[in-house]
């Protein structure tokens, strides 16, 4: 009697714990989460991003275009409209603590990396708390500004803002259509190439045949079927030719503008580093135009034979860059090929 009485207490105790837990759950299913209003991205026109591990950055928006104060460097405008739009659309989906135990999520003030967002006149639009991914790696832990409660907020957030002023410089050199580059000219140890587009005239009508006598004419019309419409000539090609009038071949020409025409650095020099280089020689520079204008590269040195990075300037950024060494290969033996520089010996 005794051992009944005890399962049909243990019975009750599972019931009201499942009860309570389902209660629970459901609670929490219907909470009303402080779900942050949306934000039109247009009117987010500055970002204060700050965390440990980097200085403070600063992104201010200026005529459409995304700039990191206060060097006034020129931002990734992906990497800056995708913080943009991570701000105007942050969604919590689950609250997660009450506890205030803030280290178990990396929301310290040592871990965490505090966003705000500000309007027009200096409004505060959003500010919040990123803190560690969520193991479902689809959410991120974070904290809203005057809220200690943590919640699940939607996507990988940290890898959104953790960014340093490196990483977030724009770092495109040359944006120009390869194909509307009409000129290019190569120096490099003494030796010099000037290319030109040139567009070959359209080949002569051939010679016309003697018209048929009236008779001819006649009879022939009479047995002849319609002669089929004539298929209009395609327009010749560009040529790339020297100065002197040589046709060179296109696609080493080609394969030059192609490395050239969107051409990313991998970092960016300090002001020292650039006034050496302006200081020295360039191993070769190239220079090519379009219709919108004259645009030059010049690449020097490397600091040393181990290096994998070149230095280089060009006319369209008033900083000094370096350039992958690799990339660069591919095009070093199309250059020296042009100018009949013969690479050099193995040392034995």
């Amino acid at each position: 009697m005794k051992l009944k009485k005890e399962y049909i207490l243990l019975t009750l105790v599972v019931v009201a714990l499942v009860v309570y837990l389902t209660t629970r759950s459901a609670n929490n299913d219907e909470e009303d989460l402080p779900q942050p209003a949306k934000i039109e991205t247009a009117k987010v026109n500055r970002l204060v991003v700050t965390d440990k591990e980097n200085p403070p950055v600063e992104l201010v928006k200026k005529d459409e275009k995304w700039f990191i104060e206060p060097q006034g460097y020129a931002a990734d405008s992906v990497k800056a409209k995708n913080m943009v739009s991570a701000v105007a659309e942050l969604a919590l989906t689950a609250l997660v603590s009450e506890s205030k135990n803030y280290d178990r999520y990396e929301l310290t003030p040592k871990t965490r990396i505090n966003v705000q967002a500000f309007g027009d006149g200096g409004t505060r639009l959003r500010a919040f708390d990123i803190g560690k991914a969520a193991p479902t790696f689809q959410h991120t832990f974070v904290t809203l500004d005057g809220d200690p409660k943590i919640y699940h907020a939607r996507g990988q957030l940290r890898n959104t803002f953790e960014q340093s002023v490196e990483a977030l410089r724009d770092k495109s050199i040359f944006d120009i259509d390869k194909e509307s580059i009409a000129s290019l000219t190569i120096q490099k140890q003494g030796k010099q190439l000037a290319a030109s587009k040139v567009t070959p005239p359209k080949a002569e009508a051939s010679a016309a045949t003697p018209a048929p006598s009236p008779e001819a004419a006649q009879e022939s019309s009479a047995t002849a079927t319609p002669a089929p419409s004539a298929t209009p000539a395609e327009p010749p090609a560009p040529q790339w030719q020297a100065a002197d009038g040589q046709a060179l071949d296109k696609a080493e020409i080609e394969r030059i503008l192609g490395a050239v025409a969107r051409l990313q650095c991998d970092s960016f020099l300090d002001d020292a580093a650039k006034a050496k280089l302006t200081q020295g020689t360039a191993l070769a520079t190239l220079t090519f135009k379009n219709d919108q204008g004259e645009y030059t590269l010049s690449v020097f040195p490397k600091e040393s034979e181990t290096a994998d990075k070149v230095p280089a300037l060009a006319s369209t950024t008033p900083y000094g860059f370096m350039l992958n060494e690799h990339r660069l290969k591919e095009i070093e033996k199309t250059i020296d090929k042009l100018l009949g520089i013969e690479a050099p010996k193995p040392q034995k």
